[in-house]
């Protein structure tokens, strides 16, 4: 595929943009107020000064411009009026996300991205100018960093990885097009050497391996009330906190349980957070009908001394349940999601497990399982069986989860020194390019 092939499919999705725009609107996936921003059309006026465009397309990748612009904070940009940060998303949560810091002061300026027809994203660039674009995704836009490069603004694939899926097309099909517009970008800081080596091979000039930016999430915050009444019930009591559980993933804890059981062990409570709590009924009636009774915390309530099952299905409260887990499953990772960031639980100090469906996250997990502080399951047929055997052999060793929790922890402190690297360099990368356009 060539970039004439890629524009030509757009001009005819153009066509469909407004029924699919209306279609996602009563599925309540768009702002009905702020459609415009998806054809580069934007009601805010630019501010004066120097922006660092951060893009980001969901959750995942907000949370990594935003320890990405902390880290920048931390050394002197965004400190004076007329610095800002231009923060782009997909997601409506993830514009909760961003809003939310804005709110709390961040010097930042929130958009939905544009679509990617050139006319689009000529538009957002055109009205915002920003002075740097870094992207942080692993779904490539071609047009967006493309003419962005193309405009003369420094443009820096960070924190970037491919699943193998994406990279099957761009090193195939999509190889002419991958070559063209890798070619152009100022700099990769790719999450690992693996990564650094498949963008050399599309073209990319300038490679860095640094590490995942999803490794220095901001600390999830805890509610110390919440985690006193919670350990009343957590008496001799070893807790696993299932984490962002997908479908599928409570069936692996309903046979976890079923397996303690039969094992007598009583002094084990499973802590199921899932990832969308309008689940929460579906959980709690197959929790049931395995024969287990599960309380909820949307309830008010706490589980009880023989209970094996808790529910968290209110927002908001994942910090806490790390503080009291022993040892946490990141989620997604046995079943083919692609796997959630164990930095959380690494930030905690905690063990983590996690199985091989970690596309998403490969860099943070394997420095998690280098470090020690991590045990990741391998794909096979048999992998059921060894995450339950592993799981209750991690949560029956005491020295052993304490020893995984320091090397998490240390990890994790790694993580944000290379963070920190990482600001300065793209930092150095604007200075530079500003002394150039005045000389």
């Amino acid at each position: 595929m060539s970039l004439i092939t890629y524009n030509f499919l757009w001009g005819i999705i153009k066509y469909f943009l407004p029924k699919y725009l209306e279609r996602r609107q009563k599925k309540g996936k768009e702002d009905s107020k702020r459609i415009n921003e998806r054809f580069g059309i934007s009601r805010k006026e630019r501010p004066e000064g120097t922006i660092i465009w951060l893009h980001g397309t969901s959750v995942g990748e907000s949370v990594a411009a935003l320890a990405l612009a902390n880290s920048m904070k931390q050394n002197g940009y965004g400190n004076n009026n007329n610095e800002f940060f231009l923060l782009t998303t997909n997601t409506l949560s993830a514009a909760k996300l961003i809003k939310d810091k804005i709110k709390k002061g961040l010097p930042a300026i929130h958009q939905y991205h544009p679509y990617d027809h050139p006319k689009f994203v000529n538009k957002f660039l055109n009205h915002w100018k920003p002075n740097m674009a870094v992207f942080l995704e692993s779904d490539f836009w071609p047009n967006l960093i493309y003419i962005t490069a193309k405009s003369n603004i420094p443009t820096i694939l960070a924190s970037s990885q491919m699943s193998n899926r994406s990279a099957r097309f761009w090193t195939g099909l999509g190889y002419f097009l991958g070559k063209k517009i890798f070619s152009q970008v100022t700099d990769v800081l790719a999450v690992d050497p693996k990564q650094a080596l498949l963008f050399k091979k599309l073209g990319a000039p300038n490679v860095k391996s640094l590490t995942s930016l999803k490794s220095i999430a901001e600390k999830p915050p805890i509610d110390k009330s919440y985690i006193r009444n919670l350990k009343k019930y957590l008496i001799r009591k070893k807790v696993l906190l299932a984490a962002s559980t997908h479908p599928g993933e409570e069936e692996l804890m309903i046979k976890l349980a079923d397996l303690l059981r039969k094992q007598a062990y009583d002094n084990i409570l499973i802590i199921i957070a899932p990832r969308h709590i309008k689940r929460s009924s579906i959980i709690q009636n197959r929790i049931k009908a395995a024969g287990f009774d599960i309380k909820s915390r949307s309830k008010g309530e706490f589980p009880y001394k023989n209970d094996t099952f808790y529910l968290s299905d209110t927002m908001g409260e994942m910090g806490s349940l790390m503080e009291v887990a022993d040892l946490v499953y990141v989620a997604g990772s046995m079943v083919p999601v692609g796997g959630h960031s164990p930095a959380e639980a690494s930030q905690f100090g905690k063990p983590v497990i996690m199985g091989p469906h970690t596309e998403k996250c490969d860099a943070q997990i394997k420095d998690l399982v280098w470090s020690g502080g991590a045990v990741q399951i391998e794909k096979s047929p048999d992998m059921t069986k060894y995450f339950l055997n592993t799981t209750i052999e991690l949560l029956s060793n005491k020295e052993r989860l304490e020893d995984m929790g320091r090397n998490s922890l240390i990890a994790s402190g790694y993580a944000q020194q290379r963070a920190d690297e990482a600001s300065i360099y793209l930092l150095d990368i604007l200075n530079k390019n500003k002394i150039e356009d005045v000389a």
